[in-house]
């Protein structure tokens, strides 16, 4: 096998959720007597740290940006009831966990709602750490991710994501990266990330057998 560690992002990668976060960010701004925006203009305005997107889709400074977060964290809550797994994602899990890979979910999504969602959706124990945020300010994980796999005494390793910030985060531990064009993110920016681009996550399993 050519990896021996597997760093997943969870929302938009392995959670199908960008419907969940859109309908919230709308509802949001409905209760500002604002237009919606459409799921392409929110891909090319998401990004990490969060607040980068709030400051262009909102008028930030006349805003109190904890009750924005607070706001939006119950509408996504909301409209998650809604959202499944990304298709082939427990295939691919189980598929790397036959393998002896160790698999492990490091996200910038707040650490208890992080652990109550990959439980309810039945796949906690495919991995070896569920690493979130002490925090709903959806900030950078590279931290996490250093200490994660600094303990590892070496390693093989491919992150997942959805996120140009998921690539940055393996040009930081030295890993492979492999973004899906189905999350958060539109096309153009992932391809202009140091990242091989996917459509489907099943595609995962014949680039780790590449010799």
């Amino acid at each position: 096998m050519k990896y021996t560690h597997i760093i997943w992002d969870w929302n938009g990668t392995l959670l199908n959720d960008i419907g969940a976060s859109l309908a919230s960010v709308n509802d949001m701004l409905a209760m500002r007597g604002r237009e919606p925006i459409g799921i392409d203009y929110y891909r090319e305005c998401i990004g990490v740290p969060i607040i980068r997107f709030y400051e262009k889709v909102f008028d930030l400074p006349s805003e109190d940006y904890s009750l924005i977060i607070k706001q939006y964290n119950n509408g996504y809550l909301h409209h998650l009831k809604d959202c499944g797994l990304t298709e082939n994602a427990v295939e691919v899990l189980d598929y790397f966990t036959q393998k002896g890979v160790k698999q492990a979910i490091v996200s910038s999504s707040n650490n208890e709602q992080l652990y109550a969602n990959v439980k309810k959706y039945g796949i906690f124990d495919r991995f070896e750490a569920v690493l979130g945020a002490a925090d709903y300010f959806a900030g950078s994980k590279i931290e996490r991710a250093v200490e994660y796999l600094g303990k590892s005494g070496g390693y093989r390793a491919l992150v997942v994501g959805d996120l140009e910030h998921d690539a940055e985060m393996a040009a930081e531990l030295g890993a492979d990266c492999v973004l899906i064009t189905s999350g958060h993110e539109n096309r153009e920016r992932l391809y202009s990330a140091n990242a091989r681009v996917i459509s489907d996550l099943k595609e995962l399993i014949s680039i780790a057998e590449e010799e």
